[in-house]
């Protein structure tokens, strides 16, 4: 007879291991099943020579009770470093040069990263119309309420750093929908982010530009590995081909070690990519597999360096830069590591972790190992000063990176919903579903469990 507190989840990455982590607490039977080798997905933290290597997401922002009560839980208060004071100076590329940002309003009327045309366009922006329609652009969207040159300054390489994105594709409702709330509630940005201030604090949650930054002492991966500790029994190098329904619960078939089988369990969550599960679905929900495996994961890849500290010819005194479109360069941008975080780099060295390739330059990722290398050495030394050869150089290539919430994805998050009313017992968690980062794929984990306990 088929056990309802039994739990199937398809996928080992940070929204698979938090949800099966709750619902072990809940007293769920829980079976993990992860088509590589390890858990974690793409936080994946390495030491070589004395460097602490994370090539994947390097840090996370605070920003939920949920992700705080998590980390405590997990014992992992101790371990947890917040970012240094230095990182929250943070640059834009322009005519060049590294130019920072500016972080109040005394700097903002004083940097020369926007003109004066710029500066006063800004000022218009309580007193604009809406934009019009339910799903726009944010490049649209920005140019309406802020003018062309923060698209092109400010916007454009905040996306390439976030989401290896274009401004002109995604959409403003779907991947930042507390950006489209500010004006569908308020009119304005800037009079949403004053009000909007109260209601963030009562329901316990900090802004993102506000959030402190936070890892931990041995990289990201002590997350996930400590969460797979407890997260009920993992089935490595095991791929799950099929999904049906059966009875009041669910049917999979599972492939390990070149054997077949069938197993039953009364809940399924799948926490994997939109194109892995779009084959899953095939013959349960063979109307959504289409709109799922068209959903575009650029290629992106992670090149770090790291150099003797006498090969810097400036001071690295910040979180790292981020390239804007329009300066045709050859990478996204580059962080710090050394600087962001304590104990990264050996006494004496520094080290660098450098994006190439996203929606804006695809090709560029896919390159050669050596070419890689050549081309963000290029980059580092034009706008940073470096001399010399890396003491320490390793790429990680992720080929299909981060999902991308195109205009249009709105329909791709309500398949998600319809599924989960037409099938009960079948759920979704992911960086698909609310946000592509950290701390947004642990609360899909969260509302998740929330919907399955009938609390959500």
């Amino acid at each position: 007879m088929l056990k309802k507190n039994t739990a199937a989840v398809i996928g080992a990455g940070i929204s698979g291991l938090c949800t099966a982590y709750w619902l072990q607490k809940q007293g769920f039977e829980v079976q993990v099943f992860e088509k590589g080798g390890q858990a974690g997905g793409v936080i994946v933290s390495e030491r070589e020579d004395g460097f602490l290597i994370d090539l994947g997401p390097n840090s996370t922002l605070e920003t939920s009770e949920v992700l705080r009560e998590l980390v405590e839980e997990l014992g992992l208060g101790e371990q947890k470093v917040y970012a240094n004071e230095a990182s929250n100076k943070r640059y834009i590329v322009r005519n060049g040069r590294l130019t920072p940002i500016p972080m109040s309003i005394i700097s903002f009327l004083k940097t020369d990263l926007f003109s004066w045309r710029a500066k006063l366009r800004l000022m218009q922006e309580p007193f604009l119309k809406p934009t019009l329609g339910d799903d726009i652009a944010l490049a649209d969207f920005v140019r309406h309420r802020l003018g062309r040159e923060f698209l092109d300054y400010a916007i454009n390489p905040f996306v390439a750093g976030v989401y290896a994105g274009d401004p002109a594709q995604l959409s403003t409702a779907a991947g930042f929908p507390k950006l489209y709330a500010l004006e569908k509630n308020y009119g304005s940005l800037i009079r949403g982010a004053v009000m909007g201030a109260r209601e963030r604090k009562k329901r316990k949650e900090v802004a993102k530009d506000r959030a402190r930054m936070f890892s931990f002492r041995d990289g990201m991966q002590a997350f996930t590995d400590t969460l797979k500790e407890q997260a009920g029994s993992i089935h490595y190098n095991t791929s799950v081909s099929a999904l049906r329904r059966k009875d009041s619960g669910f049917e999979l078939e599972v492939e390990r070690k070149g054997k077949k089988e069938t197993l039953d369990f009364g809940q399924v969550i799948c926490s994997v990519p939109t194109h892995a599960l779009a084959p899953l679905l095939s013959e349960i929900a063979p109307q959504a597999t289409d709109p799922l495996a068209d959903v575009y994961y650029p290629p992106v890849t992670v090149v770090y360096t790291a150099f003797k500290e006498e090969a810097i010819q400036r001071e690295l005194d910040g979180f790292g830069f981020l390239i804007p479109e329009v300066e045709k360069r050859e990478i996204l941008g580059s962080i710090w590591s050394s600087t962001i975080f304590p104990n990264r780099a050996p006494e004496g060295f520094v080290a660098f972790t450098s994006f190439v390739g996203g929606t804006r330059q695809p090709a560029n990722a896919l390159l050669p190992e050596e070419e890689l290398k050549a081309v963000v050495l290029r980059e580092l030394k034009s706008l940073v000063g470096i001399q010399g050869e890396p003491v320490l150089t390793r790429i990680k290539r992720w080929e299909k990176a981060i999902p991308q919430y195109k205009v249009g994805y709105k329909k791709v998050q309500a398949i998600f919903d319809k599924l989960e009313k037409e099938h009960p017992g079948l759920h979704f968690a992911g960086n698909y579903r609310r946000g592509i980062s950290v701390g947004d794929s642990v609360l899909s984990a969260h509302e998740t469990v929330g919907r399955i306990m009938g609390n959500g």
